[in-house]
């Protein structure tokens, strides 16, 4: 069952990671990126569930997540379709629009 807010989120970013210790909702996270260092007591409190071109699937959907919080290289570029048939993702970004065409 989805929920909204989500309840229970995954990050594939170290930067989603962050941002949700930084306002107070680490206790929705459910699974990080290995790559995730801060805050420094993520990676005792946390499964760690990707690396930085490769997730780890069954874990993922094991943790049963309302949303996944990824990055991709490319504008729009969608999640493996497993992925996208069980999940909610948000993927993002960081080249500008200049880029996209």
């Amino acid at each position: 069952m989805r929920h909204f807010p989500s309840r229970r989120i995954v990050c594939l970013t170290e930067e989603t990671v962050e941002t949700l210790y930084l306002l107070g909702d680490e206790d929705r996270i459910v699974g990080v990126s290995g790559y995730a260092v801060r805050p420094p007591r993520v990676r005792r409190e946390k499964p760690r569930v990707s690396a930085f071109v490769s997730a780890d699937i069954p874990k993922i959907l094991a943790l049963e997540p309302d949303l996944v919080l990824a990055f991709s290289s490319r504008p729009a570029s969608p999640p493996t379709s497993s992925a996208r048939a069980s999940m909610s993702t948000s993927s993002t970004s960081a080249r500008s629009p200049a880029s996209w065409r």
